[in-house]
């Protein structure tokens, strides 16, 4: 079936991306409709975990800015978005402590600390620290870092609060639609096509398979993650970042502990014995979750772009085609901020992007 109707804006992916370029762009009063071929909030955005961490405070450059200045306005995007939707997207900034695990590490953490007055200002801090109750005394050895920069989300709230609150603006949502196609002002599946003035490509790992046919090379790949949910309260508590892993307690009474980085599998959505040794090391390094019970368990794949740092801004060689791609572990922290981009650069305002970040820069 073959549909004529336009909308101003069409996102090509339900999860936190595309929610949030489609929240921006009906913030500025265009109709917008989301197209899914899950379901709304699914893929990488339905993980468990929600760490949102800032970059060390040590050879700064334009990606690290970009993030910075992120995760600074996380705080007042998702107050908004909470007030509007009446849920809980589970954010707090909370803090995270992490162990020094060597003496070169340990040293790294020290000129951090002394840089990061100049490079994050004086509102947040990254103090060196002896101890914490949290964290096994075994881990201290050469102290602990504890940055009160970085915050929590709670992946699945936070998607379902921005959905709701999309829903208020006017979004139309659609899931159970693949897009197999991409052309000028359109995108195309066995269910028809659907025009409009700007198309957003934000489907996760899935929308570099389009991006790799349309340009004819590797643009990005999902890597595999695993992660799970134990039944414990630790309330608005610090993330414990170490070990190649995160620990994060939520405020549904909670802790995400994850996850695996797989560049090889064989089953995207399967749990293993590789999860188990992420368990097994989360709870020798917090001894308050030791005993606590597994609920539930998470695998999925994260988009990850070839060259690494996001992809973000308009295709080249495609009339209104934009692109907001490859977040991988840092995306719940810069959605928002791609989110309020795109929408302005949609609207024909000029935008500030970090070069890496530009499609121009990974399709070169």
């Amino acid at each position: 079936m073959t549909s004529n109707q336009v909308k101003d804006v069409i996102v090509v992916g339900g999860g936190i991306f595309g929610l949030s370029v489609a929240y921006c762009c009906a913030r500025n009063g265009q109709r917008v409709k989301v197209i899914d071929r899950a379901g709304i909030g699914s893929g990488a955005s339905g993980g468990v975990v929600g760490a949102m961490s800032p970059h060390t405070p040590d050879e700064w450059n334009p990606k690290k800015a970009f993030q910075y200045e992120a995760l600074v306005s996380a705080e007042s995007f998702w107050a908004e978005v909470d007030a509007r939707s009446g849920l809980s997207s589970g954010y707090g900034r909370v803090g995270r402590i992490t162990p020094n695990m060597n003496t070169r590490v340990q040293a790294l953490s020290i000129k951090r600390a002394a840089s990061a007055p100049d490079i994050w200002g004086p509102r947040f801090k990254w103090d060196l620290i002896d101890t914490h109750p949290l964290i096994d005394d075994s881990y201290s050895e050469y102290g602990l870092v504890y940055d009160t920069f970085s915050a929590r989300i709670h992946p699945r709230q936070a998607c379902a609060s921005l959905l709701r609150a999309c829903q208020d603006l006017g979004v139309e949502t659609i899931a159970g639609q693949t897009v197999t196609a991409i052309t000028d002002h359109a995108v195309s599946g066995d269910w028809g096509e659907f025009r409009a003035d700007a198309i957003v490509l934000a489907a996760g790992a899935q929308g570099f398979e389009l991006l790799d046919r349309q340009y004819n090379r590797n643009t990005g790949t999902g890597v595999k993650g695993q992660s799970a949910v134990l039944d414990i309260c630790l309330g608005d508590a610090p993330t414990i970042a170490g070990e190649g892993l995160y620990i994060v307690p939520h405020t549904n009474g909670t802790v995400g502990v994850g996850s695996t980085s797989e560049v090889t599998f064989d089953d995207p959505y399967s749990i293993d014995a590789q999860l188990d040794d992420v368990l097994t090391k989360a709870r020798r390094l917090c001894p308050a979750i030791r005993d606590a019970p597994v609920l539930s368990h998470w695998a999925g794949l994260r988009p990850k772009a070839a060259k690494r740092t996001p992809m973000v801004g308009k295709l080249p060689n495609l009339d209104g085609i934009y692109v907001a791609g490859g977040g991988f572990k840092i995306g719940f922290g810069i959605a928002h901020k791609i989110g309020q981009l795109l929408a302005d650069q949609i609207a024909g305002l000029d935008v500030d992007l970090p070069p890496t970040f530009l499609p121009t820069h990974h399709l070169s």
